[in-house]
């Protein structure tokens, strides 16, 4: 089920073949990371061009992502 492929310039992600959904997971250096990559997103679905192609949109999210809102309801303690 997992496999992991060398990419040329880096070999810091591993790819997952998903059973019950048609594409892929992309891992990464935290084992808390997974990255989606979807069967009409790359043009090759080889495993060398799909481990890149997530570590791509990773880097996407942490860099271009911008958060709009942060609703909090945590009870506040009230003035100290």
């Amino acid at each position: 089920m997992y496999s992991q492929e060398p990419s040329a310039d880096r070999q810091d992600f591993g790819v997952i073949d998903l059973k019950d959904v048609a594409g892929w997971v992309v891992t990464g250096h935290h084992s808390d990371v997974l990255t989606y990559v979807g069967p009409d997103e790359p043009q090759d679905q080889s495993h060398i061009a799909v481990g890149p192609f997530g570590r791509s949109k990773r880097h996407r999210d942490g860099t271009e992502l911008h958060v709009v809102h942060v609703e909090d309801k945590r009870g506040s303690a009230g003035p100290a």
